[in-house]
C-alpha cells in the first residue's frame, strides 16, 4: 500500500509539472492563437476506509483564421482498501479545416487513444473524419454538431479475455455550452459511435458547471457517464463518476 501511495504521488508531481510547463510555454504564444486550460481533482482519505483518487486532464488548442487543432489529455485513477478500481488515460486530437469567416461549417480528421482497466481496455485506438456545423449561437449560448465515419481497432487485456476488435464506426457528436453570467457557465458534450459490423453501440457523455474563483481559476462539478452495448467479458456496461475539480486557465 505504501509503495503504491508513494508510486501514485510521484505521478501526481508529474501531472503538476507537466500541467505548469504547459500553462507557461501556452500562455508566452497566447498571441500566436495558442490557449487551454489545466484540471486537477485529488483525494485521499486513511482509517476505516482508505481509498485513494486522482483525476487529471489538460486541454490545449491552436486556432488561425481557418484551421484549428484541439488537443485532451486525460489521466485517472482511483483506489479502494489497496485495490486498484480505475486507471484511465485518454489522448484525444482534432484538426477542424473551417469554411467560412463565421467559420459555423468545417470538416474534421481525429484520432482518440484509450486505456481503460475497468473495461479491460488495453489500447482502443479510433480514427474518424466528417462534417461539422455551428446548429445554434447566442451571446450566451453555442450548440455544434458533428458526423463522421471511421476505424476503430480494440486491444483487450488478457484479463478479460483478451484479444481484438477491428470495426468501421459512425460517429455523432454534439458540444453544448453555456454562460449564465461572468462567473458561471455550463458544458455538456455527448458523443455516440455505432460500429457498422457488429452493431456495438458505444455512448459517452460529460456535463459540468464551472463557477469562477479568480482570474484564472474556476471549480468545476462535473458528471462523467460512458455506455457500452458489448464490453469485454466480465466487464460492465455503465461507467459513471462525479468529480470536483479545480480548473486554471491559459
Amino acid at each position: 500500500m505504501n509503495s503504491t501511495k508513494k508510486c501514485l504521488n510521484r505521478n501526481i508531481h508529474s501531472v503538476i509539472l507537466a500541467s505548469l510547463l504547459a500553462a507557461s510555454s501556452s500562455t508566452a504564444m497566447a498571441e500566436n492563437g495558442f490557449k487551454g486550460s489545466g484540471e486537477l481533482g485529488y483525494s485521499d482519505m486513511s482509517g476505516n476506509t482508505e481509498s485513494t483518487s486522482l483525476y487529471a486532464s489538460l486541454k490545449l488548442s491552436y486556432t488561425q483564421d481557418v484551421f484549428e487543432i484541439k488537443s485532451l489529455i486525460e489521466a485517472n485513477y482511483q483506489e479502494e482498501g489497496g485495490d486498484k478500481t480505475q486507471e484511465r488515460y485518454l489522448v484525444d486530437l482534432q484538426g477542424n479545416r473551417y469554411y467560412n469567416g463565421s467559420k459555423t461549417y468545417y470538416s474534421f480528421l481525429g484520432a482518440r487513444f484509450e486505456k481503460s482497466f475497468s473495461e479491460g481496455i488495453d489500447l482502443d485506438s479510433t480514427y474518424t473524419g466528417g462534417l461539422g456545423r455551428t446548429l445554434y449561437k447566442t451571446d450566451a449560448t453555442k450548440l455544434t454538431g458533428e458526423l463522421g465515419v471511421g476505424y476503430q481497432t480494440v486491444d483487450y487485456s488478457t484479463a478479460f479475455g483478451g484479444g481484438s476488435d477491428d470495426n468501421t464506426i459512425g460517429r455523432v457528436k454534439a458540444d453544448l455550452t453555456h454562460t449564465f453570467n461572468e462567473n458561471v457557465d455550463f458544458t455538456q458534450d455527448l458523443i455516440t459511435t455505432v460500429g457498422i459490423s457488429d452493431k456495438n453501440t458505444k455512448i459517452e457523455a460529460n456535463s459540468a458547471l464551472k463557477v469562477k474563483l479568480a482570474e484564472k481559476m474556476r471549480l468545476s462539478a462535473g458528471f462523467k457517464y460512458r455506455r457500452n452495448s458489448d464490453p469485454a467479458a466480465g466487464a460492465e456496461k455503465v461507467d459513471k463518476q462525479t468529480l470536483l475539480t479545480l480548473v486554471f486557465d491559459f
